[in-house]
């Protein structure tokens, strides 16, 4: 099958020939019909013109010659001076021919006879007298008439020649012109069914079969249409190999891993559980190594209609970290059920026994009415945000280890288009120049607002940043 390149070229090659062959023709026939229009309008109607106005003359001094010949009077006698005036006048007043100049002496002809005529026989008529026999020279009249007469034919002939010319001409014109407006029109015509059939209909195919390999991972992807659109459709099959391979993969180690630890799960699904879904908070949950995480995320409803949530980074990763995150989870989630204030819960972790080394950043809110009380225990990426602006949230108090500490509760005014996002620092770890709240508030802009996919363009701007994760990212959104 040709490639697009190829028949994107041919098209391009056919329609330049066409426009140039076409448009050379026009340009030669316009060309051709205004010469002839020219030599019509400059040479062939003033020569007939002047020829006209001679026969005219001449025919007119010959009727007077001839009637002052038959009866010599004076009254003929001035008469035929007038009529050979009429001839000089004729010759005086008539617009010379103009054109190339093989075709000048023809056209001239007829007036230098008259001109040699009036010049030899003017002055005779001047002084005639009665006498027949001293006018017989004046015969010649009747042959100068009979020869223009003769010249105006040949003129008459060869103007008909231009016209018709001109007319052939302009006919192949039209011709031209319909036949290149027939051809591009049908160019166009074979561009728009070759778009059609040999891109449109190709892409359609292919993209019916990546929506149904996204659903169906076994529906394998055809190679169809062109080269160029086979090869895009021969590199989303390698894709979709390579991901099934990665799937599969996956989904062995996974159930090698529940066959063979399964307390590495139920931590993990203790640490996922939630009780119901709160209106207006989402998050997102992922381990660095394992299935087990340091971090956790907890939201909740009180009976007065409060949402509670609470974000947690515990130090390290793999088992000793995922018991300690199951562990405060826990505690966190038992304590502001049963209403105790933020402060209070992070000193009760505080002061519980923790393992050589081991400590954790807690943030905890609490959304009622427009307002955020919120205690954050050393917890850095936490920030108000709205379209206009952002803010971050400081803590409160140190991170919660053996060495205690003390924390306070921090109470702010929610505007309407303002929303809370709180991360872990796995998030950015590996983009230590960046700021959270900036980070934020740009991805909140660019998802229009919209909490879910504003969630999806966070994790994927970090994620472009390293070709792995290096530590647990925990994301969490409340609007």
């Amino acid at each position: 099958m040709l490639s697009l390149t190829f028949w994107s070229r041919g098209a391009a090659i056919a329609s330049v020939t066409i426009i140039a062959v076409c448009g050379f023709l026009v340009v030669d026939d316009e060309l051709h019909a205004r010469r002839a229009r020219a030599e019509l309008q400059d040479f062939w109607l003033p020569a007939r013109e002047m020829d006209h106005a001679l026969l005219d003359a001449e025919l007119e001094a010959g009727d007077a010659i001839a009637a002052f010949l038959d009866a010599p009077s004076e009254r003929g006698h001035q008469a035929a001076q007038r009529s050979v005036a009429q001839i000089q006048q004729a010759l005086d007043s008539a617009r010379l021919p103009e054109g190339s100049p093989e075709l000048l002496p023809q056209a001239m002809a007829a007036r230098h006879r008259a001109r040699s005529w009036l010049t030899d026989n003017a002055s005779i008529i001047a002084i005639a007298s009665p006498s027949r026999a001293h006018l017989a020279s004046l015969a010649s009249e009747q042959a100068l008439a009979r020869a223009t007469q003769q010249h105006l034919a040949e003129l008459d002939s060869g103007a008909a020649e231009v016209r018709q010319s001109l007319r052939r001409t302009t006919s192949v014109l039209r011709i031209t012109v319909v036949i290149q407006t027939l051809l591009l029109i049908l160019l166009v015509a074979l561009l728009m069914l070759g778009l059609r059939f040999r891109v449109l209909a190709p892409l359609l195919r292919l993209r019916s079969d990546l929506e149904r390999s996204s659903r169906q991972m076994a529906h394998a992807i055809r190679p169809t249409g062109p080269p160029e659109i086979s090869a895009v459709a021969h590199d989303a099959e390698a894709l979709r190999r390579s991901l099934m391979v990665a799937h599969d993969t996956s989904d062995h180690a996974m159930q090698a891993l529940a066959q063979s630890s399964p307390l590495t799960i139920a931590v993990r699904s203790q640490l996922d559980r939630h009780d119901q879904d709160v209106p207006g908070v989402i998050g997102y949950h992922r381990p660095a190594e394992g299935v087990i995480a340091g971090d956790w995320w907890w939201a909740g409803e009180d009976g007065q209609g409060a949402r509670m949530l609470a974000l947690a980074d515990v130090s390290g990763h793999g088992v000793p970290a995922g018991m300690l995150a199951l562990e405060s989870r826990t505690l966190v989630m038992a304590a502001l059920k049963r209403g105790d204030s933020p402060e209070r819960i992070c000193t009760e972790l505080a002061s519980g026994s923790f393992l050589p080394g081991m400590f954790l950043t807690l943030f905890i809110a609490v959304l009622r009415d427009g307002s955020l009380e919120y205690c954050s225990a050393g917890h850095q990426d936490a920030a108000l945000v709205s379209t206009r602006s952002s803010s971050a949230l400081a803590a409160t108090g140190p991170i919660i280890s053996p060495l205690g500490g003390s924390w306070q509760l921090a109470r702010l005014r929610m505007a309407g288009d303002s929303v809370l996002i709180a991360a872990t620092d796995g998030l950015l770890e590996l983009a230590p120049q960046s700021s959270f709240p900036p980070f934020a508030q740009r991805a909140w802009n660019r998802s229009g607002q919209q909490p879910a996919e504003c969630l999806e363009l966070l994790i994927a701007r970090a994620r472009e940043r390293s070709s792995q994760w290096t530590d647990d990212v925990t994301v969490v959104i409340a609007h």
